[in-house]
């Protein structure tokens, strides 16, 4: 089997994961990236790349201000 078919299965699963919600959205998009690394159609070096840039961190950390918020009643207050 040909590295394009392969990566057209995994392409495959996880489009049908992200349709049934088996998994929640994240992992599934996630496991997506992690299975292109395993299988060695991306450098494992890729694979999370784009974690590291600080907009993706600035808006993990907006999450978690936001659900503390939320979870201490404050953003009912504003």
């Amino acid at each position: 089997m040909t590295p394009a078919v392969k990566c057209l299965i995994v392409l495959a699963i996880v489009a049908l994961l992200f349709i049934t919600e088996l998994i929640p959205l994240a992992i599934t998009a996630m496991s997506g990236a992690i299975a292109c690394g395993l299988l060695g159609f991306i450098p494992a070096k890729q694979v999370f790349s784009g974690l590291s840039n600080s907009t993706v961190v600035l808006f993990a950390g907006m999450f978690v201000v936001g659900a503390a918020m939320f979870h201490t009643g404050l953003a009912q207050k504003i």
